[in-house]
């Protein structure tokens, strides 16, 4: 499996059986690339996230809670919220886990509060976990590693952060890099069921514009 990041909570996830790409999105100041898919996932229908016209290749979308089986990979959405008041401020929000390569994704999307003992129980064992870190719209960097602790990936690939050119006023990654500690950062994340590390690893993925 290769790992992409498109920018923001996009990220291009190849794998044996098909691509999925992941949030995609449009008037952020960033340009999205052209990339194709067999299946795109949109956790909410905020403009950063649901831009599903861009991607090529006639996707499958998926944007609802519940279980689906495409192309061989299968997905399921869990309910959560924008915002730490039930969604009053910003809406719902779908956490959604892949199951793709025997590997275990889970993207949280806009991810606003801290999971409950439940919703953790309901995602159950992440090898891979993307997580918004940037404050402001999201959980921030605090929250993430609260995120993360629950969760226990064994890799964390954090999201929705302050890069160059970004329109969005939001935290730069290295809030979040600072409280994990150690990280690496790669172009392209490469794994496989069988190579995943033991212990919570921290990657961070440099754009692929």
């Amino acid at each position: 499996m290769k790992i992409k990041w498109l920018g923001h909570s996009s990220f291009l996830i190849q794998g044996e059986k098909a691509t999925v790409i992941t949030d995609p999105y449009d008037e952020i100041g960033l340009e999205f690339p052209s990339v194709t898919a067999d299946i795109v996932t949109v956790s909410h229908d905020h403009f950063d996230h649901c831009a599903t016209s861009k991607v090529g290749g006639s996707p499958r979308i998926v944007n609802k809670t519940g279980a689906a089986e495409v192309s061989g990979v299968q997905i399921t959405g869990f309910p959560t919220y924008h915002d730490t008041v039930k969604g009053s401020q910003r809406g719902q929000n779908t956490v959604f886990r892949i199951r793709l390569d025997g590997i275990t994704l889970c993207h949280l999307g806009d991810l606003g509060h801290a999971l409950s003992e439940t919703q953790v129980s309901q995602i159950g064992s992440v090898d891979i976990l993307f997580v918004p870190v940037g404050g402001v719209y999201t959980i921030d960097a605090k929250g993430a590693k609260g995120v993360v602790e629950a969760l226990k990936p064994r890799i964390v690939i954090p999201m929705h952060y302050r890069v160059s050119g970004l329109s969005l006023g939001i935290a730069p990654v290295t809030d979040f890099t600072k409280i994990m500690g150690k990280f690496r950062e790669e172009s392209v994340l490469e794994v496989a069921a069988g190579t995943l590390p033991k212990e919570t690893t921290v990657v961070v993925l440099k754009l692929a514009l």
